[in-house]
């Protein structure tokens, strides 16, 4: 079973290693870069903790204002290969999605690497649809679609155990 929980600043060596794990370098964070978002006053970061409070992933957003509207941007959702198919990533995003809508956004966005498939049909699944591309977008070489979700309309109930 997993538990979500927030981030506390002792998570952080392991939050950067399983970056690491989830992403190829160039793609995966700095530890300095993961420490500015995971700490930044507009961040929200989800832990899936399992009962031997190890931890299973993580999705990082932060509430941004664009054009006087609140919007969330997913900064990261890094899930370990063991727990990949199991709803861990869902309930993490849905859970930040919660925190968004709370705080007032009124759509969510993220990017997604062209080639990630499996990222990019889990995404579609949770209702985020694509509307642009941005190139180079991962170390100046892969392209990034944009991916966006309405937090306006009906609210999906949040499962906080799996």
């Amino acid at each position: 079973m997993i538990q979500l929980r927030p981030f506390r600043s002792a998570d952080l060596n392991v939050l950067y290693r399983i970056d690491h794990v989830c992403f190829a370098p160039g793609i995966a964070y700095s530890k300095a870069e993961l420490r500015y978002y995971l700490q930044h006053p507009k961040s929200i970061t989800v832990v899936a903790e399992t009962e031997s409070q190890a931890i299973a992933g993580f999705c990082t957003g932060q509430l941004q204002m664009r054009e006087g509207r609140h919007l969330g941007h997913i900064i990261t959702i890094d899930v370990l290969p063991d727990w990949r198919g199991q709803k861990v990533g869902r309930a993490m995003l849905l859970s930040v999605e919660e925190d968004f809508r709370a705080k007032g956004a009124e759509s969510i966005r993220l990017e997604v690497a062209v080639d990630n498939l499996q990222a990019q049909t889990f995404y579609h699944a949770v209702g985020y649809s694509k509307i642009g591309m941005i190139p180079g977008y991962y170390a100046g070489k892969l392209d990034a679609l944009v991916m966006e979700k309405d937090l306006t309309g009906d609210v999906l109930p949040h499962p906080r155990r799996l």
